[in-house]
């Protein structure tokens, strides 16, 4: 079963300089909540403590302010802070713990990796869902990282431990090396965070599951540091084609979420609109848009669903009357 980790409250404040308002974190986790995700983690970018800090980027709103609001704004769904040792401290954990959230994930560049030992067993202590997060784990060798993997699992602190392409450099072969590596020697859950500097964050997303990984982080529309992160919505696709997800999310709730409440804060285009990742998930081509926007036009229809019900009937050469039956049945409500 996979899990999704939505972090576009996390690492795609990285965007908009960390500024999130607290009325956006409620609505935004509100929203995801209301499209069934299971996991959403929050706060600054660079986790609990940098929210004041100016060496980090002040935030616009305190960690309690962001925690307070995404917990009353939730009803089912998990919320998540992230935490670097010597950004944050015991007593933001201790905070947090006490504000409701329900995981943490511990970040540290892989070298470091022990230094996240303390901070886990206190966490656990306080009844948190801890997940270890080797960031920059291409500076290791598959070998290496697998070594400490072992070395974290042994500890049974960690419910998920996390490869970290935090460049967004590595190639799909290379996440499957390093997961599948270490699959069969750890007991514990694996997870992988992936950027996309090089486009290919949901393909490496991809191999990570295959590889044994149980645990992905994505952001909507792709918005996170640098170049962004894998896309929530391609990768709900992608898992729904395959089989591999745990829950039906509706992409088209989720495109009408990802319009209104994301698209108005980023200020440039990181991930793909709803309706290039349409075209991909209803096999349609492009050259057949004419009959679509004529087609939706006259019977005031949603294009995206008629693209879907055509292209479901014939993807191949569908002809102008085929757009317009559709329409119709679609505004009459017989689809």
């Amino acid at each position: 079963m996979v899990q999704i980790v939505e972090n576009t409250l996390r690492d795609g404040s990285y965007v908009i300089d960390f500024q999130f308002s607290e009325k956006q974190t409620g609505d935004i986790v509100s929203g995801f909540d209301q499209l069934g995700f299971d996991y959403v983690e929050i706060g600054h970018g660079l986790g609990l403590g940098a929210w004041n800090n100016p060496t980090t980027g002040l935030a616009k709103e305190s960690d309690d302010a962001y925690i307070n609001s995404a917990v009353s704004n939730r009803t089912n769904t998990k919320i998540g802070v992230f935490f670097i040792p010597g950004i944050g401290s015991y007593k933001d954990i201790d905070k947090a713990s006490k504000l409701g959230i329900d995981f943490i994930r511990i970040g540290i560049n892989i070298d470091d990796f022990a230094l996240t030992k303390p901070f886990a067993e206190y966490a656990k202590k306080k009844g948190l869902m801890v997940c270890v997060n080797l960031m920059k784990s291409y500076a290791v060798k598959s070998y290496e990282f697998s070594n400490i993997v072992k070395q974290i699992d042994a500890w049974e602190l960690a419910d998920v431990i996390y490869l970290v392409d935090s460049a967004g450099c590595m190639m799909p072969n290379d996440v499957f090396e390093y997961l599948d590596r270490s699959k069969e020697l750890i007991k514990t859950n694996l997870g992988f965070h992936g950027h996309n500097n090089l486009m290919l964050g949901v393909a490496n997303s991809m191999q990570a599951i295959q590889a044994g990984a149980t645990f992905v982080d994505t952001c909507t529309l792709g918005m996170g540091r640098s170049a962004g992160n894998a896309q929530t919505e391609v990768f709900i696709h992608v898992l729904n084609t395959l089989g591999l997800n745990h829950k039906e999310i509706d992409l088209y709730d989720l495109y009408d979420f990802a319009n209104k409440y994301i698209a108005p804060l980023m200020p440039s285009k990181q991930g793909l609109s709803d309706e290039e990742i349409h075209i991909g998930v209803s096999k349609f081509h492009t050259s057949y848009m004419k009959y679509v926007s004529a087609a939706s036009s006259k019977y005031n229809v949603e294009k995206r669903k008629l693209i879907k019900e055509v292209s479901d009937i014939n993807c191949l050469n569908p002809e102008e009357e085929l757009f317009y039956q559709i329409a119709s049945d679609l505004g009459n409500g017989n689809k």
